[in-house]
């Protein structure tokens, strides 16, 4: 915690989840905080294996743990949605987008898909063409995943931030070897994204 975004930075003392939801499998990372405009309120979302998401209180580090529920997008294979981790979730004209992180870092298929959903709590409708940005090997472009999306204040210009991999480290350490990267995020006139 801290009172500036610059820190200094002061340790809890406690992990703000400490337990699976019920019925979920998997592991407790890649957390995912959304405010959303429309009601002001803020969201935690995490998941390995599934995705969960609870309503935050006001010190946005402590979480309503009558509000968690699992929205995991069901479905999929690891060739399109398949639901693994990172997600990340705006908003957009009227639509939530939920993005995600499909198969492993070091796998050949890893890659973002996504769904919307009319609400930040679920549920989601994956997308008829769910991939966002995945792996091109004839161009050298590896580990494709694990994503955040920014807007330019006040347009409607959206860019997604994500990491992929090293060529030289692809068979050697891929989780430890990653570059930041950045591209812009296209939408075509029904809200769809663009891959």
């Amino acid at each position: 915690m801290a009172n500036d975004p610059a820190g200094p930075f002061l340790d809890s003392g406690s992990p703000m989840i400490s337990e699976l939801p019920v019925g979920a499998g998997g592991q407790l990372i890649d957390g995912d905080v959304f405010t959303d405009p429309v009601s002001g309120k803020s969201y935690f979302y995490w998941g390995n294996g599934f995705l969960a998401v609870a309503q935050l209180y006001d010190d946005m580090v402590s979480i309503d743990k009558k509000t968690v529920t699992v929205i995991t997008p069901s479905g999929g294979t690891l060739s399109d949605y398949a639901y693994r981790e990172g997600t990340y979730v705006f908003y957009r004209k009227g639509l939530y987008y939920f993005l995600w992180s499909v198969d492993d870092t070091g796998s050949d298929n890893y890659h973002v898909a996504y769904g919307t959903s009319v609400s930040p709590t679920g549920a989601i409708a994956v997308a008829s063409s769910p991939i966002v940005i995945i792996q091109d090997a004839e161009n050298r472009i590896y580990g494709t995943g694990h994503n955040s999306v920014l807007q330019i204040p006040g347009k409607d210009e959206w860019y997604i931030v994500y990491h992929r991999i090293n060529e030289k480290y692809i068979n050697n350490g891929p989780g430890y070897h990653r570059e930041v990267c950045i591209d812009k995020l296209e939408f075509n006139q029904n809200g769809t994204i663009k891959k």
